[in-house]
Parts: C-alpha cells; structure tokens; sequence
C-alpha cells in the first residue's frame, strides 16, 4: 500500500512539474521574446501604439466571400505590417459597400458591421482554442458569405459606361460620372450587384499600416486624395446617396392612386388636364409636350397608364393632389420614406445606409408646411424628395413581388471559419411590416404600365441600339426612366427596371427574376441608361 501510494504521489508531483515546466516557458516565451503583440520588436520601435494591436491569442480576422465561395477580403501574414498581418481585397468595385479594415484609419462598410463577427468578439471559444493560444496557432474570427454573385457584380461595373447612350442629351462621350447600380433578387431581398462609381482601392489605405516609412506615406497620400475627390468614392452611392427621383417616383405615386381606388390604369385625362395645372398659383406644365417631344405620337385624351409611359408630369401632379397629402404620404410611409413628425420606421438594411426622405424637416428655419404645391410636385418625383437607389430598388421590387417588400439584405450566412460553404444556413427572407404594402392586383397593373413605357413611351420612342428597341431585345424587361431636375446644370439620372415583366405582349409570363437600378448624376435623359440594364439582364437571365 504505502509502495503503491508513493509512486502516485510521486507521478503526480512529476505531472505538476512538466505542466509548470511548461507554463513556464510558455511566459518566457512571450514576455522575453516580446510576443505579446505579434511584430512587437518592430512596434517597439515603431510610431504605432501597440494597444491598437491584437494580443497575440485574439482571433485573425474572419474571411469575406461571395455567395459562390470567392475570396473578397481576406487576412495575411505580413512581417512589415504594423501588427503582423495586413487585409487584402480583391474587387475594388465593392469597396464602398464592403469598406476597410485599418489600424491607421478604423474600420467601415460591411467591415464595420459585421465588425464583432469578423474579429471573433463575442461568439465563445471552441475547444481548440486554448491549445491553439498555447501553441500561438492562429485562431480566426467568424467567415461571412455575401449575397453578391462577383461574376454579377464584375460584369455590371464592366456595363456601367460601355452600355450607356452617349451624346446630345446623355451622358459626354468617355465620361464615367457618379452613381450606382443595384441587381436584387425581389422575391428574397438578396442583393447581387452593388456598384458605386467611384469607387477606391482599399490595398493603397492598409498601406497605411506599413512599418516602411515610403509605403505608409503613399498609404496616407492615398487615403488624403480619395477624402478630398469630389466624385466621394467613399460614399456608398447606392445606399447612402439621396437624390431627388424625378419622374421614378411616379411609380410611387400611381401605387398609392391604384392601391386606394381612388384612379385606375384608364382614368382619362382631357388635353387641358394632362397638360396643363395650376396648383395654388403655381402653374405645372408638361414641357415635353410643348417642345415637340410627342409630336403625332400623342392622341388625347390620355389615360393614367399613358401619362405613366410618357412621364407626363401634370397627370402625376393631378393624381397626388386627387389622392390628398394624408393618403398620399401613408403609402409613402408603407415604403419606409420618412416623413418628419412621423416614426416611420426605416427598411432594415444590414450595411450603411441612409433613410430616405418625403420633405424637409424645416424650410426656411420653419417646420415644413407638406401644402398642396409640395405635393403635386412630389407626385411627379420632385418637391423636396431626397430618395435613395436602394429605396427606388425597393419600390420596384415591391411591384416585383406582387406588392410584398422583402427586407434587402447582403449577408447571405456566417459560419466558423473552415466550415464548408455548404454547411452553413443563409438567412431566411423578411417581408417588411410583416405583409403587403400593396394589393398584388395593384402590383400587376404596375406592371402593366412598366411595360407600356417600353413598348410605346420614354424607353421606346426615338430609342434604339443597331435598329432594335429594348422591347425587342428578348429580356422583356419593363422599367421607368427619370430625368431628376436640379437647380442648375444636367440633370440626374435614373431607370427602374424588373424582368421578365409578366405583363409583356409576346413575353413568357413568368415573374419577374430580377430588379435592378442605374442611378447617376449630371448624366442627361434617364433613358440613356436602359441598355445598361438590359444588357445585365441578357447576361444573369441565362
């Protein structure tokens, strides 16, 4: 007995010994060595306050892909890196949506975020983790996969200029002006294609946290030159821009007249009413009329439909006021534009993003009076709206999905990192407010007028690529062009679009696949844009 009890004692006196033996060394290792932080000989000496370093047991930066499992920012070892490691990004045409991450400058985008899932900050331990700190193995944040198809996304940024009408009243030829294009899948609200023009680089900024005093100064050089663009290549344009929608806002309107009963798709219109009004003093009138635009193509009396295909701003004066600002604003509302002195709660979006806007809160110091002149005008898309492309992508998706709005949203799924793509669950769709915002009859008639402006208004007269009209390019695609007036200089571009579009003479009837967005400053005639998308179309429609 007293054998057998001390060689136990004596094993376990042995154990103890190895596991302080170790211990030992492990804090050897770490504090003489100055692995603390990992490069931390290099900080020592270095500008950089080692606090703004991970210890060197915090997990590495989790790893962004697309829905395809492509690489889109990711983490490496970098011995000349401020803390031992450096981001890397291979699309430069998601920088404004995915962001930065920086020691120098912070972190922004779907980096910021999604910040606390891709630095591992709370989401527990596994148990490899504390070997993985004894061994200084690294240990890695949560993996994100993205709605966004990169095959999708490159092939849009490529269409961007190529496919635009250039001259006259469109763009200058060669230019590339600000702005965005939105793909969405409607019937989910997964965004597959987000491109901002301009967009930046955002190696150059993480070569800010260089230890090379030449590399770290042409990061900052870089980081001054894209604060002080004018183009602002940090803002996400498509979700962060607000603009005034011009006559894309009618598609708005004609939801609200629709939806209440108060107007249908053939309510007439006489030659005086559709081209002429006088709203408290205020005289509308439908200029493309008067200047000849719609000679021998326009027959009076025209209908709601027409007008909507024509862009006829008197009509959608007409309807607004028809419908009265307390209805007119509640389907405004249903939208999650903001109205001020109303909670209207915003369209979650799970990136930055800016809510829209129906009014000002104040003019002239004065809290805003929405009167009947502010709402004729906002009928046809002007007045003091201030609208987003992924609001406009929204209303048009929301005509998509026989009137439900899914929630838009770019993160598909997370998964630790290593677990097989497959393994991981996506996210189920949400329907904003929990139901419809329009009737689905009322969607379909939008659809119906959607077509109607390509196969005989603004998409369609005057318009062609090599003789054919976008009615005939086989995509079936049924949008919305607007030419958002602005105090001074070319106006603002925008068209809408879904497709296939069901309602489509000769289509396949099918429900609309896709919508997508072109949004653009100072760039002429919404209808410059339309073969951008159509040609978007023909591509992610096979």
């Amino acid at each position: 007995m007293n054998t057998n009890m001390n060689v136990t004692i004596r094993r376990l006196t042995n154990t103890f010994i190895l596991f302080f033996l170790i211990l030992s060394g492990v804090a050897a290792y770490v504090q003489l060595d100055n692995h603390a932080f990992v490069n931390g000989p290099e900080l020592a000496a270095s500008q950089y306050d080692p606090r703004h370093c991970p210890p060197y047991d915090q997990p590495l930066r989790g790893t962004i892909y697309d829905r395809n499992g492509v690489k889109l920012a990711w983490s490496v070892p970098d011995p000349t890196a401020v803390c031992g490691y450096r981001r890397k990004y291979a699309d430069p045409s998601l920088s404004p949506l995915l962001g930065y991450f920086s020691y120098h400058y912070g972190v922004a985008g779907i980096e910021a975020t999604y910040n606390d899932i891709l630095s591992g900050v709370g989401h527990g331990e596994s148990v490899q983790d504390p070997v993985n700190k004894l061994l200084h193995k690294p240990r890695y944040g949560q993996d994100i996969y993205l709605t966004i198809d990169d095959k999708v996304q490159q092939k849009a940024n490529g269409l961007y200029d190529t496919s635009a009408i250039y001259g006259g009243v469109c763009q200058p030829q060669g230019s590339s002006p600000p702005g965005s294009i939105i793909v969405e899948d409607p019937n989910s609200g997964e965004i597959l294609a987000m491109v901002n023009r301009p967009f930046y680089d955002q190696n150059r900024i993480a070569d800010a946290d260089s230890l090379d005093t030449a590399v770290r100064a042409n990061g900052e050089r870089y980081w001054a030159s894209i604060n002080s663009d004018p183009g602002r290549p940090l803002l996400n344009h498509a979700t962060q821009g607000l603009y005034a929608p011009g006559s894309t806002f009618k598609t708005a309107t004609m939801l609200a007249a629709l939806d209440s009963g108060q107007l249908a798709l053939d309510t007439q219109f006489t030659k005086d009413e559709a081209t002429n009004v006088v709203v408290n003093g205020e005289p509308i009138r439908w200029d493309d009329y008067f200047a000849g635009v719609w000679n021998g193509l326009v027959n009076f009396p025209l209908t709601l439909e027409q007008g909507y295909a024509y862009s006829d701003n008197v009509i959608y004066a007409r309807a607004a006021v028809t419908l009265g600002a307390d209805t007119w604003l509640s389907y405004i509302r249903k939208l999650g534009i903001a109205t001020p002195g109303t909670q209207v709660p915003r369209v979650p979006f799970d990136a930055p993003y800016a809510q829209s806007t129906a009014f000002n809160a104040k003019s002239n110091g004065k809290p805003t009076s929405f009167n009947q002149n502010l709402l004729a005008e906002s009928g046809f898309g002007q007045g003091q709206l201030l609208v987003s492309p992924l609001t406009m992508a929204e209303i048009t998706s929301t005509v998509a999905a026989n009137g439900l709005l899914y929630q838009p949203h770019i993160v598909w799924k997370t998964a630790t990192h290593g677990t097989a793509e497959a393994d991981a669950l996506p996210a189920a769709p949400q329907v904003y407010s929990g139901g419809p915002v329009v009737r689905p009859e009322t969607a379909a008639a939008v659809r119906h007028a959607m077509w109607s402006v390509v196969q005989f208004g603004t998409a369609w007269a005057g318009l062609t690529r090599d003789g054919i009209h976008l009615s005939q390019t086989g995509t079936f695609e049924g949008g919305k062009t607007g030419t958002a007036q602005l105090e001074s200089g070319n106006p603002n571009t925008w068209w809408i679009s879904l497709a296939p579009d069901d309602q489509a003479q000769g289509g396949s009837g099918r429900n609309a696949q896709y919508v997508i967005t072109v949004s653009k400053e100072r760039s002429g005639e919404g209808a410059c844009q339309v073969f951008v998308a159509d040609d978007l179309y023909k591509s992610i429609l096979k």
